[in-house]
């Protein structure tokens, strides 16, 4: 299981110019081509937990979403 932590405060320059989907994208990419498993998404920021959401649904991933009070955590799996 792979962990990406996304902060608000990290902007996407900070993520070398990557929207945060992205990024989860090419780990859910990692962790299919190693045979399965899933990534676990934690971030504060509404928005992007829901684009992430949208974008792994929409390319046939299964997402689990737990609020913990600020934080939202996206497990997605193949």
């Amino acid at each position: 299981m792979e962990k990406v932590v996304i902060l608000r405060e990290d902007a996407c320059g900070k993520l070398g110019l990557k929207h945060p989907a992205y990024i989860v994208m090419e780990k859910l990419s990692e962790v299919k081509a190693r045979g399965g498993g899933g990534v676990l998404v934690e971030t504060d920021d509404f928005d992007w937990a829901l684009t992430i959401k949208a974008v792994a649904q929409g390319a046939g991933f299964k997402v689990q979403e737990e609020r913990d009070g600020g934080r939202i955590r996206l497990l997605i799996t193949a």
